[in-house]
């Protein structure tokens, strides 16, 4: 196996897969290449700089991609149509995107898979000192009341935002998992929050309607929901699924019409769920009770380490290609 690994230029500065490594794997598996990431329509083979004879030699191979970004790259436009032929095989993160191709595409290039995690990133297990942990930016409303509903607790926020709420700004990839096994409650969705404009795209995209990512997705002729329906979603499975298991925290996902989390883990044997207005009561459930919600902790972190890991990924998917 030979890697392409992850443009480190392209995405954010923490972007998980940077830290995959599977370079450490090239032995291990068989005679094709491996793309990490970050193949779209606007940045394909330009951006490894290959020369015209080298690309030529490479497209004689067999090709593998994973792919992070679905559905989510279908909001900015992004075709897959114009470059799926290069690939034998594509693992995704999204079930539904993966039926839908596989079917209009007439194959089973899709595979869905988790966000195998680097266990060599993963800390030692260590006293919790936090309540409560969200990671990611302030992508909403809904996600904005949630972390107000955390202030009241000794809660971090991992962030690159600016926002004033944040405890823990633009650290390393490594202290972010330190903060996480610290904490004993790791708060979770998996939802995209969708624009005007990541409608407008999706919308471009052929038979869109038949991909049930896109289910809550008003069709043009119902344009006026773009700015009337305040839960216009797709699901977008997220990485700090697998680092909170990993990192023996416990993950608190907000519940929706979706509920991707479930392909990977079950509910209250795994995580738990929170729904709409409850979050403020389960947290202080838990936390009144930790000791209860101990055998959930650690079954996911078995679970995770047994399947999630980038060691497990490939010893059940690449080393059988």
């Amino acid at each position: 196996m030979r890697v392409l690994e992850a443009n480190k230029e392209i995405g954010y500065q923490d972007d998980w897969r940077k830290f995959l490594d599977l370079k450490r794997f090239e032995n291990d598996c068989g005679n094709f290449v491996l793309l990490e990431g970050y193949f779209e329509e606007a940045h394909q083979w330009e951006q490894f700089n290959f020369s015209k004879k080298e690309l030529k030699e490479l497209l004689k191979q067999r090709l593998i991609r994973l792919d992070f970004d679905e559905p989510s790259k279908f909001g900015i436009g992004d075709n897959p149509d114009k470059y799926d032929h290069y690939f034998d095989k594509i693992f995704t993160i999204c079930p539904y995107t993966a039926q839908w191709l596989n079917k209009r595409q007439n194959n089973n290039k899709r595979i869905l898979i988790c966000y195998p995690t680097n266990e060599n990133y993963i800390p030692k297990e260590t006293n919790k000192i936090y309540d409560i942990i969200y990671v990611g930016n302030i992508v909403s409303k809904h996600v904005r009341k949630d972390i107000e509903t955390m202030t009241k607790f000794n809660y971090r926020l991992v962030s690159f935002s600016k926002d004033k709420l944040v405890t823990s700004r633009g650290v390393s990839h490594k202290t972010k998992l330190k903060i996480i096994s610290q904490s004993k409650i790791t708060l979770v969705h998996n939802l995209l929050f969708l624009n005007p404009y990541h409608i407008i795209n999706i919308w471009r995209a052929k038979d869109w309607g038949k991909n049930k990512a896109f289910r809550l997705i008003p069709h043009w002729y119902e344009f006026w929901k773009m700015f009337t329906d305040k839960n216009i979603v797709i699901p977008q499975t997220k990485s700090r699924l697998f680092e909170s298991a990993l990192c023996r925290s416990l993950i608190l996902c907000k519940k929706d019409p979706f509920n991707v989390i479930e392909n990977f883990f079950e509910p209250n044997k795994d995580f738990i769920y929170y729904k709409e207005g409850e979050l403020e009561q389960k947290v202080d459930d838990i936390l009144k009770n930790y000791d209860k919600y101990q055998k959930i902790i650690e079954s996911a972190y078995k679970k995770a380490k047994k399947y999630y890991t980038t060691k497990a990924f490939v010893k059940d998917y690449l080393s059988k290609l």
